[in-house]
């Protein structure tokens, strides 16, 4: 008996052929009267007709012919004695390739022939059916084909190509005998299909804990002292650094850091406060010349013809606070040339500090060292003006005006 997909049947024509007394006779009977070879979807039987056409003879047999049903010959083709019609049915087959799944269509009356219809060489896959399976009535409708590949292995710092016949990464690792630890992961997720070719990376993943120490850094306070000169600064009581602990959580992957996290801190070594003293005592004045107050290093000539050392008044040994005006006055008055020297330096300002380097105090803008090299002590500008005065034209006799930039 013949067997047909989607509900198709093949009704063989009875035997009992009527016959009926016809123009012609016995000879025009056996004349149309023409033996085929009907197959169909592999199952082959004979049969008799009177048909014309492929079409009639599948007509006359209760075969429909739907769209994507192949026909060999067409269906137009004129039936002649002994010939074999051939009729492949379409058949739907869900195929799961290389972990990719598809619905196809095929005329295949098996397995093989399905495969072959689909383009996909079975030789060395794995194949979920016999490839003599049948498709006829559904049968092995559902397919999963596994194809062998060559794939490069990446795992703990060595590449290896392996042959293996895989749909997935998963399978990959497991067909080349890779262990997976705890937290370790692969380069694309572990249901993903694999292709020929393809890479898959092991990516070892690692947590351990890390422990940092850190410096606390002592405080620094700073008090006023009357009994140190003026800036200078003495350590009272010594500090020290502090040093604290603190544990990470670090995560490697393949030994690189991705990730870092504090889990604990605490402090090893606690950190000493440092106190340090700082002068804030006025200098002693300079003591009083002794005699009339006339020192003879004042009456050196500098050779200028502009205003001698001796311009303005000379230091008496007063040293009571003076004014401005009376600054001006011991100058030498406007004109002078130590008058217009000292508004230039330092505004009659016998306290005065330059703001950009504060290395030139006082009314003449001493350094410290010139300011010692004649004589002076301390800070010119704790000196009173008859000091700084006296010193300036003590340096003007040895060394000129060249020694003020004013001048």
């Amino acid at each position: 008996m013949l067997t047909a997909l989607r509900n198709r049947k093949v009704q063989i024509a009875g035997q009992a052929v009527v016959i009926t007394t016809l123009v012609g006779g016995t000879a025009a009977f056996v004349g149309l009267n023409k033996q085929v070879d009907l197959t169909v979807d592999g199952q082959t039987q004979q049969v008799r007709t009177f048909a014309d056409s492929v079409s009639d003879v599948l007509e006359a047999n209760d075969i429909e012919v739907a769209q994507g049903d192949q026909v060999q010959p067409g269906a137009d083709a004129s039936v002649t004695r002994g010939m074999d019609i051939i009729v492949n049915t379409s058949k739907d087959v869900d195929l799961t390739l290389d972990g990719i799944t598809s619905e196809e269509t095929t005329t295949g009356n098996t397995v093989a022939e399905a495969l072959a219809d689909l383009g996909i060489d079975p030789e060395g896959a794995e194949v979920s059916a016999d490839l003599d399976a049948t498709l006829a009535d559904g049968q092995n409708s559902d397919l999963t084909v596994v194809t062998p590949k060559t794939v490069t292995v990446v795992a703990d710092g060595e590449r290896t190509s392996v042959d293996l016949t895989a749909a997935s990464a998963q399978d990959v690792i497991d067909k080349a005998g890779i262990e997976l630890g705890e937290g370790d992961t692969l380069s694309l997720p572990l249901g993903a299909p694999i292709a020929d070719g393809g890479v898959v990376e092991v990516l070892r993943t690692k947590t351990a804990e890390k422990t940092e120490t850190q410096t606390i850094e002592k405080k620094v306070t700073t008090k006023n002292d009357s009994s140190l000169p003026r800036g200078e600064r003495k350590v009272e009581t010594e500090g020290k650094d502090g040093k604290r602990e603190i544990v990470y959580a670090v995560t490697t992957v393949n030994g690189e850091q991705v990730a870092k996290t504090k889990k604990s801190e605490k402090v090893v070594a606690e950190a000493k406060e440092e106190v340090v003293l700082l002068g804030t005592k006025e200098p002693e004045p300079a003591p009083a010349p002794e005699g009339n107050g006339d020192d003879s290093d004042d009456s050196g000539d500098s050779g200028d013809s502009g205003d001698s050392g001796n311009s303005g008044q000379e230091d008496n040994g007063d040293r009571s606070p003076m004014t401005t005006a009376e600054i001006k006055e011991m100058l030498g008055g406007p004109g002078s040339r130590w008058y217009n020297l000292v508004k230039c330096e330092s505004n009659f300002d016998p306290k005065a500090v330059n703001q950009q380097n504060r290395a030139h105090f006082g009314l003449f803008q001493f350094k410290i060292a010139t300011w010692q090299s004649v004589g002076g002590t301390g800070n010119p500008a704790d000196a009173h003006p008859r000091e700084q005065f006296k010193r300036a034209k003590i340096l003007q006799q040895q060394e000129g005006w060249g020694q003020w930039a004013c001048a």
